[in-house]
């Protein structure tokens, strides 16, 4: 793939061969008859779902992929990935009946949802694959074991519907393990009573990032790795349990540089005042890229290997930074998130320090920051 011409000196760099290690270390934690379903939704977690998807196809254990919506799936079928792909949100019967046509697996969380494989079904004349999804304390989306369950169990009997899977999800498998184990407890229970009813899925999914690294008993079928073939854990707790490679670089260069005298205003705000006679260097990347303005104040970045705070606030399309008498010049390398030379800053420490997870760091980059993908 051509390199995209950068007439703004902003880039994320995505290290393709070290997401494709994660993938295979992720395989290397489960038994060799469990299957790996990489979790591609919001664009592959920033670093772009089709890259990400044909990076990885080819490994053994991969048996397809996960998005959140029907876009995200149509995108990777028209993309030519030809392997088994599952929408996990629910869908509208609209989305359904396109999805079908695909040959796109849909995830069954409704007795609506059901209704619309059908009708979906029916429309096409092609088998619907369809995985039911089970509540089993997420609280979000999902068959509640007992007349819900039952009425999608006999939609099944009905014939023309493929019953391909059927699945949860995790909510604190991070954190809380008596919880967890309580959601596979409900999970095995319902999973009893669809067999109880002569039915038998082809796949059986319940383990996310977390539940990989932590559960053995979760890894069932195949299993969804999420944030973790991205290069990050999902609670610190996890760290050390795999060799996880980091895979997003975020990266800019200097645009300005300037001198000033002790009293001066930096930014919107007025909210830094130099001390000191300084140095302010401007970046121009900003909130609009992704970058969080809640960050103003209180982030770093690394130039030529050292560590600089960002002062005043972040801008939509610029922030600046106070290098003291350092000879920072235009056209310097700016790393926001990555390394330079012995000094890295992880996407987890920017997410730190803004106060949320690295999951969002990932997926609120603009699409106007170019993608620089390394292999």
């Amino acid at each position: 793939m051509k390199p995209p011409r950068l007439l703004r000196p902003v880039w994320a760099e995505v290290d393709l061969a070290a997401f494709r290690e994660n993938v295979q270390t992720v395989a290397n934690l489960i038994p060799r008859t469990t299957g790996v379903m990489p979790v591609v939704k919001a664009n592959g977690y920033g670093i772009g779902a089709l890259m990400a998807a044909r990076a990885v196809r080819d490994l053994p254990s991969v048996i397809g992929f996960a998005v959140a919506t029907p876009e995200e799936a149509l995108e990777l079928r028209s993309g030519g990935i030809h392997e088994t792909i599952l929408v996990l949100g629910p869908v509208t019967r609209e989305a359904s009946i396109e999805l079908v046509k695909a040959g796109v697996s849909l995830a069954v969380a409704s007795v609506e949802g059901m209704s619309h494989a059908v009708a979906a079904q029916k429309e096409t004349g092609l088998p619907a694959k369809v995985h039911l999804k089970i509540e089993t304390g997420m609280g979000r989306v999902g068959l509640q074991p007992g007349p819900q369950l039952e009425t999608a169990l006999e939609a099944l009997h009905s014939g023309g519907l493929e019953f391909e899977g059927v699945f949860t999800h995790f909510s604190v498998a991070d954190v809380d393990r008596e919880y967890t184990v309580g959601q596979l407890r409900v999970f095995q229970d319902a999973l009893r009573s669809i067999e109880g009813r002569g039915l038998r899925p082809r796949y059986r999914h319940a383990a996310n990032s977390a539940g990989i690294l932590a559960y053995p008993e979760t890894h069932l079928d195949f299993v969804r790795p999420g944030i973790v073939i991205y290069g990050s854990f999902p609670d610190k707790s996890l760290e050390g349990r795999a060799p996880i490679k980091p895979v997003v670089s975020l990266r800019a260069r200097v645009s300005h540089v300037k001198r000033v005298p002790a009293g001066t205003d930096i930014g919107y705000g007025r909210t830094y005042t130099t001390q000191v006679p300084t140095t302010i260097a401007t970046v121009p990347i900003g909130y609009a890229d992704g970058y969080p303005r809640c960050l103003s104040g209180k982030g770093w970045v690394l130039v030529r290997g050292k560590r600089y705070p960002l002062v005043g606030r972040v801008c939509m399309d610029q922030m600046m930074l106070d290098v003291g008498s350092d000879d920072v010049a235009i056209g310097d390398l700016v790393t926001l998130i990555g390394s330079d030379g012995d000094a890295t800053i992880t996407v987890d420490d920017v997410a730190e320090t803004a106060g949320t997870i690295a999951h969002e760091i990932l997926t609120g980059l603009a699409q106007r920051v170019p993608r620089l993908y390394i292999s």
